[in-house]
């Protein structure tokens, strides 16, 4: 069952690059850079995270809360910059694709600041 739920996180968040949030018409399919070391860096992200992290940096969503920022800090660097990177190889940002890493980076580094207190 354990196996199960981190398959399920990491097909969650990659499959959110390829359809809009709350759209129940498409078919989920996994993201073209998809790896399955995703599975074991997913081990450390919550769903409710995962989900507001995603909103932060692709969508206009509200800024990281603390504790998810704490979350994003034990996921760690190598895992967040994999996952980003894996969500920009499905294409659907292509026209976004400096913006987001740009997100990307600024939504660590203020996670960062939070939790280390630096």
């Amino acid at each position: 069952m354990a196996k199960f739920t981190i398959a399920f996180s990491a097909l969650l968040l990659a499959c959110f690059a390829l359809f809009e949030l709350g759209s129940a018409e498409h078919i989920p399919q996994t993201a073209p850079g998809y790896d399955s070391s995703l599975e074991l860096c997913i081990k450390n992200m919550t769903e409710e995270c995962g989900i507001e992290i995603f909103r932060n940096i692709f969508h206009k969503g509200p800024e990281i809360t603390d504790s998810c920022c704490g979350v994003l800090l034990k996921f760690g660097h190598p895992c967040h910059s994999e996952l980003i990177l894996t969500l920009l190889s499905t294409g659907k940002f292509a026209s976004r694709e400096l913006e987001i890493l740009q997100k990307s980076k600024a939504a660590w580094k203020r996670c960062r600041s939070i939790v280390e207190g630096h």
